[in-house]
């Protein structure tokens, strides 16, 4: 049996709208959470993009639907890739996937309805198959790295990026009309792989989120009665910009340490998710009380603190880090339990990378997984 195109891709739409559904509800209940109204934005825009198709697919005549359909099946992919790079803690960057969508959408609105179905389509390839091939790498990084679930994503992301990529080049090697094209790169291939996408998308995006659900209500209510001398995310965000920039001015060096809370999980596990606040506050005053004075201490998400510090004068950059790390062994969580917070920490400074924050803290997180993944000392403690 075979469907005609237009059965698909009504089909198309209710399996992609039962599959968003439930999640994008959820996402609605965490109004706060960055990560949720980040993947659930991208749940909105696929369904915007079936939608979109089928109202072209009922009506050809109607052909900006099919502009607003690939700037929102493109828009989708970019929202889910946002959403991945909030939850390693990173800046969404959602503003360069609005603008990538913008020119999916203008590639169609200049061709006009001379156009065809067909136009933008290009433009369209390759930029989800270079969204998701960027989704399919932060799943490998930061706090997605070790989830299974993560992994599932990263296959689903890099199997899209490889079809639409061919995709891509048979569109512009053969020809939209070519046998070649149309056998394995159609409208109906394409949907179905689009369905598969999405359903398992909302499955392993909803197992992340209620992995992440405990930490996510503890980094919230940190941020409502943050830690004295531990500023939030935000805070020390906007504070450390401005010490870079005046650092950079006055030629000062700054040292930027982050630490890794790694047995959170299992400790709210084992003993439970009060356990783990303790833990965590346990880090955030072992920290502040360890560092410098006149250091900018903050806490960046549920498991990770920073602090941006004057470099030494005399000794390492990484003094300041190790000790912490020496403080945090010999200050247990628990006297009776005798349980202690596993850390790893990376360090870097404005001489290595520069006074711009972003680089700045990539360079320290990548630091840390450099160290977990070389083996060497890990900087833990426990």
């Amino acid at each position: 049996m075979s469907l005609d195109t237009l059965t698909l891709l009504y089909a198309s739409g209710l399996v992609v709208t039962a599959a968003g559904a439930s999640f994008v509800i959820s996402s609605i209940l965490r109004r706060d959470d960055r990560v949720a109204r980040l993947w659930g934005l991208g749940f909105i825009s696929g369904m915007l993009a079936t939608i979109a198709y089928a109202v072209w697919g009922y009506s050809p005549d109607l052909w900006w639907a099919t502009g607003v359909g690939n700037s929102a099946l493109t828009f989708a992919v970019g929202a889910m890739w946002a959403g991945c790079r909030v939850y390693n803690g990173l800046r969404s960057w959602l503003w360069l996937v609005g603008i990538v969508a913008a020119v999916v959408l203008f590639a169609v609105v200049v061709r006009g309805p001379d156009g065809g179905g067909w136009a933008g389509a290009a433009e369209m390839f390759v930029a989800i198959a270079v969204l998701a091939a960027a989704a399919a790498i932060t799943t490998l990084q930061g706090a997605l790295r070790p989830r299974i679930n993560a992994r599932i994503l990263t296959v689903v992301f890099t199997a899209v990026s490889a079809f639409y990529l061919a995709r891509a080049v048979a569109f512009l090697g053969f020809g939209e009309s070519s046998d070649e094209f149309l056998v394995y790169f159609g409208t109906v291939n394409t949907t179905l792989l689009n369905i598969g996408f999405l359903t398992l998308a909302s499955i392993s995006f909803s197992v992340l989120q209620s992995e992440r659900s405990p930490d996510q209500r503890r980094e919230k209510s940190s941020d409502r009665d943050s830690m004295a001398g531990v500023s939030s995310h935000r805070v020390f965000e906007q504070q450390a910009g401005d010490w870079l920039r005046r650092a950079h001015r006055s030629d000062e060096a700054l040292t930027l340490a982050v630490f890794d809370v790694e047995n959170l999980d299992q400790m709210n596990v084992a003993l439970g998710s009060e356990f783990g606040d303790r833990a965590i506050q346990t880090v955030g005053w072992v920290t502040r009380d360890n560092v410098p004075t006149t250091s900018l201490v903050g806490r960046l998400s549920p498991r990770r603190f920073a602090v941006l510090t004057p470099t030494p004068s005399v000794g390492r950059d990484r003094a300041i880090a190790e000790r912490v790390m020496t403080a945090l062994a010999e200050n247990p969580i628990d006297e009776i339990e005798g349980v202690r917070a596993i850390a790893n920490f990376g360090v870097a400074s404005t001489g290595d990378s520069g006074y711009d924050y972003a680089d700045l803290i990539r360079a320290a997180v990548a630091r840390v997984r450099d160290d977990l993944d070389t083996g060497e000392p890990r900087a833990r403690v426990g």
